[in-house]
């Protein structure tokens, strides 16, 4: 199991905070690079590192997936954290809306995808996250 380091609030806040206002980029800052370099920033662990550099469209981010994943984004996820439900995700958490991952940034979470056909940051409340996993 992920253990979270010591100080990994102003880490998971630096990182945020580096990328706030960031372009969407597939295969370089898309909702689950995003959302394993905030698991990276927190444990120093980097769920995504067979992923990075492998795919610069949204089909190949499927087909990594496929490869060197568990099939989908989810399934993917499911393999390396814990879920939970929801309600008790904490800040620093992973969140997914419709397919997107994100993170709990309290009684929000941080996106960021292509919502509505604009790529970029979103932000949503918890009473739209469907799935939760729990870092460290």
């Amino acid at each position: 199991m992920l253990e979270r380091l010591p100080e990994w609030e102003q880490l998971l806040h630096d990182y945020v905070a580096d990328l706030e206002g960031a372009a969407f980029r597939w295969g370089e800052l898309d909702c689950a690079l995003f959302a394993a370099g905030a698991v990276l920033a927190q444990t120093g662990v980097d769920l995504a590192a067979a992923y990075r550099g492998h795919y610069s469209t949204a089909r190949g981010s499927v087909r990594a997936l496929r490869r060197f994943g568990d099939g989908t984004l989810e399934a993917t996820i499911d393999a390396a954290l814990p879920r939970i439900e929801p309600a008790f995700a904490r800040r620093g958490d992973l969140v997914m809306v419709d397919g997107m991952a994100g993170v709990s940034i309290g009684p929000r979470a941080l996106f960021v995808g292509d919502v509505d056909g604009a790529p970029g940051w979103v932000r949503l409340e918890r009473s739209a996250w469907s799935i939760a996993w729990k870092v460290g």
